[in-house]
């Protein structure tokens, strides 16, 4: 019964994250704040309803699950639900209160992905959702920490200006990207970063924001298919 209930809870957070996403939301691409070094193009958001769906058939799967997926849901208990209460509220609060949410919903999910990792289980077949899930929201996290700056009127910390801190912060994404390829064995929180990095290099002009995302848009691909093709050539 507490597991049912523990079920329940998360598909009652789910649907939250659904009705203030497409029903509450907010307009995060205004005018004043479009334009920071590391935005995507508007259609990168459209890995959203990926989420979505990944995160509707886990939550279908669980009701009918057998023992070692209700092991899943039990192990990641709350931290789940919570999450996704904080994705949601993060597009309804006003732009600088966001990114407290958001950031709270990026740490909540490294929980999540953390003990799914600790169960030693088939990690692949379900972490795949909340490696999406993650990496986006890592992202997201970049992004509206820039949109919250410039919404504040912030030119520069610690005397380095926007696009400094844009490189620097494109550079360290990308190498985390890295370490969850090479260390997690995680293929899907790369290919997120391919996806983000490549909506940036298409949408920003500044030559060095393209040069960055373009080159570990490159790196990343480059890796994620000479593993593959070494793996298949020796099978």
């Amino acid at each position: 019964m507490k597991l049912l209930g523990l079920k329940l809870i998360n598909l009652a957070s789910f649907m939250y994250l659904l009705t203030a996403s497409f029903f509450l939301s907010q307009d995060f691409m205004n005018p004043s704040t479009a334009n920071v070094y590391v935005m995507p193009a508007p259609f990168a958001f459209s890995i959203w309803f990926v989420i979505y769906f990944l995160l509707l058939v886990f939550l279908m799967k669980s009701f009918f699950a057998n023992e070692e997926l209700n092991r899943v849901v039990e192990h990641i208990g709350l931290w789940f639900p919570l999450s996704m209460f904080l994705s949601g509220t993060t597009v309804i609060v006003g732009t600088t209160p966001s990114l407290l949410f958001i950031t709270l919903s990026l740490l909540t999910l490294s929980v999540v992905y953390t003990s799914i990792q600790r169960l030693h289980l088939s990690t692949h077949k379900y972490r795949t959702p909340f490696s999406i899930y993650l990496a986006w929201t890592s992202i997201a996290t970049i992004v509206d920490t820039f949109v919250v700056l410039k919404a504040n009127g912030v030119q520069e910390l610690f005397a380095i200006g926007e696009l400094g801190w844009s490189a620097f912060i494109l550079v360290a994404g990308g190498l985390i990207a890295l370490a969850f390829y090479f260390i997690q064995k995680d293929t899907w929180f790369p290919l997120v970063f391919i996806w983000g990095y490549g909506a940036i290099f298409a949408y920003q002009e500044n030559t060095l924001i393209t040069f960055i995302t373009g080159a570990f848009v490159v790196i990343l691909l480059f890796i994620i298919f000479f593993n593959w093709f070494q793996k298949n050539r020796v099978s």
